[in-house]
């Protein structure tokens, strides 16, 4: 009996024994796992994509509930969704990590971010308090991003429901310092007895409230009309963004008083109006925004006999500023891509013909129409215009048809019957227009150059700004053959403004700026210089804006014609798998071309 309890106790012995290691191998396999996913989120979040970052976040939380790890998942799972534009998901997600990880060394950080999506979200006083929380544990460098962040606030907020108290939970230090640096920003905006009661903390010397008065500064107050929730929240924050950024360097580099005052349009073009109709018997200086092509028609038509200036900064609908006198429209429209590169084909390759193969889409209609009306004004024929769906993969129907028309075949047709009354293969035989316009985005285009190429079509190939793309120019110089097309959306970084804009951007917000941010930028800048200028009242101010001609902006180059509109655009060459601006390459010698 006692052998076969020892058989026994070493048969379960052994069975514990090898469960033991299959267990052990299964942990260092999971922390293989983990280690390399938590690397992939994180890098994801670096390179912009913040969905499919927040979603490994998401399933590492759920499938290692128990890893030493997981406060690390559910950090970097509410950061991606900050980045993403989900604020109110983000903060329940920092204040989740907060209060079960009270000691993490990510604590301050939890806390800094959780105050930027606060103000993001409009709610300042709670943004406020956040910041406080996390000055008070941070490290240097963070302190001086908080405090930044604090000043800016001071500045561009009416107000903010905030105690004195609330600072005593700071060090002396920490305190004054900060204290320092605020007082100031209510001094400059004449709240003189809030900075008197700051400055009172730390027994610094108060302010006489004689000491300023409303003549003694510059005052700008520029509201600011775009979605703030809602879908399009995102856009409109990042416009608002750009313009704080700017707001920044005008009030530290030239002393000047500003005011930004957000409204919440919601995208819903009748609010759009009904705000901007308020405003214009106020005493708001200016206005930026709409978002949206549709709310900035609206808002100019309700406008048109104001005397407010309102900058539009992304719209691209043609015609919107000839419903009011007061509206400028920073993003060129979408006909102008057709007008320009119809004025090149005439003017620069000395083209007589042109064919059109567009997308159906509104946007690629409206260029096409709009090249079509040049071309022809000019003295140009279009011999051929073909449409295509958006869903379209094969092209060839289009384009055969195009060779039909100039072959005088029949279309349909696999053969071209000749002079002599023989047949040759219609895909074979090349056929020569000067040009060929082809807009659409860049899915599109990437599937059509190649069969435009295999169809023996010998044409100057000239696009839109959807060929603005690394996966169009590395289709080789053979199938792009040196295309020509206008795009406003590439000289961002080529400007003078763009440099200075983009690190106060980085370091204000811990990412580098989109273009809606540039445009806002350029948008508060141009009031801004105006009202410097002779621009101290909204009439001067129009006066003075209608006046920017070739003003190198963080979005680009910025021009108005007559009509109030951006009139720049930029033309580039895709040459060698890149895009290089027109004014950089030689033109080709159209009378030696044996093509």
């Amino acid at each position: 009996m006692r052998g076969v309890k020892f058989v026994r106790c070493f048969c379960l012995l052994l069975i514990l024994v090898i469960l033991s290691g299959s267990s052990l191998a299964e942990n260092r396999t999971d922390i293989e796992n983990i280690k390399q996913a938590l690397a992939k989120g994180k890098r994801l979040i670096r390179q912009g994509d913040y969905l499919n970052a927040t979603r490994i976040f998401e399933v590492l939380a759920g499938q290692y509930p128990n890893s030493s790890d997981v406060d690390q998942f559910i950090f970097y799972r509410a950061k991606a969704k900050y980045y993403f534009g989900n604020y109110a998901e983000a903060i329940a997600g920092f204040s989740y990590f907060i209060s079960r990880y009270p000691n993490s060394r990510q604590k301050p950080y939890a806390h800094f971010f959780q105050a930027n999506a606060y103000y993001r979200n409009g709610d300042l006083n709670n943004a406020f308090k956040q910041y406080l929380n996390s000055y008070q544990l941070c490290d240097d460098d963070l302190g001086e991003l908080i405090i930044n962040s604090l000043s800016a606030m001071y500045e561009n907020a009416s107000s903010i429901d905030v105690h004195v108290s609330e600072f005593e939970q700071l060090s002396d230090k920490k305190k004054c310092l900060l204290i320092d640096r605020l007082a100031p920003v209510l001094i400059e905006k004449n709240n003189i007895q809030e900075a008197n009661k700051l400055l009172a903390v730390c027994d610094n010397d108060l302010v006489s409230t004689e000491t300023r008065s409303p003549g003694d500064k510059t005052n700008l107050e520029v509201a600011i009309l775009l979605p703030l929730s809602g879908d399009l929240n995102s856009f409109g924050q990042d416009i608002y963004n750009g313009a704080i950024i700017a707001s920044e360097i005008f009030r530290s580099e030239h002393n000047l008083n500003i005011k930004l005052t957000p409204y919440d349009t919601y995208g819903d073009p009748v609010s759009a109006a009904r705000i901007a109709g308020d405003l214009d018997n106020s005493m708001v200086d200016a206005i930026i925004g709409p978002l949206t092509s549709e709310e900035a028609a609206v808002v100019s038509a309700r406008m048109n006999n104001s005397q407010l200036p309102i900058l539009i900064p992304a719209a691209t609908e043609a015609g919107i500023t000839l419903l009011s006198e007061s509206s400028f429209q920073l993003s060129p429209n979408i006909e102008l891509q057709g007008v320009r590169i119809a004025e090149y084909a005439i003017t620069e390759l000395k083209a007589d013909t042109a064919a059109l193969i567009t997308s159906t889409a509104k946007e690629h209609l409206l260029t096409s129409r709009a090249f079509v009306e040049r071309f022809k004004e000019l003295g140009g024929t279009i011999v051929a215009i073909e449409y295509y769906r958006s869903r379209d993969k094969d092209f060839g129907k289009y384009i055969r048809d195009i060779k039909a028309v100039m072959l005088r075949a029949k279309k349909d047709s696999s053969y071209y019957i000749d002079e002599l009354g023989d047949t040759i293969e219609v895909d074979i035989l090349p056929v020569h227009i000067d040009c060929i316009f082809m807009p659409g985005d860049q899915k599109q285009i990437r599937l059509l150059l190649p069969q435009v190429h295999f169809y023996n079509i010998n044409a100057a190939y000239l696009g839109t700004d959807g060929w603005g793309d690394k996966a169009i120019y590395r289709l080789g110089d053979d199938i792009t053959k040196g295309a020509i097309f206008p795009s406003p959306f590439m000289n961002e970084a080529q400007t003078e403004g763009y440099a200075q804009f983009a690190a106060q951007y980085d370091n204000r917000y811990g990412s580098p700026p989109k273009r809606l941010s540039n445009l806002g930028f350029d948008a508060m800048t141009l009031i801004c210089q105006a009202y410097l200028s002779n621009g101290r009242s909204s009439p001067d101010l129009i006066e003075e804006i209608k006046q920017t001609k070739k003003y190198g902006g963080a979005s680009g180059i910025i021009t108005f014609g007559t009509k109030r509109e951006n009139i720049e655009m930029p033309l580039y060459r895709i040459i060698g798998g890149d895009a290089v601006p027109l004014n950089q390459t030689k033109e080709p010698d159209q009378t030696d071309s044996t093509e």
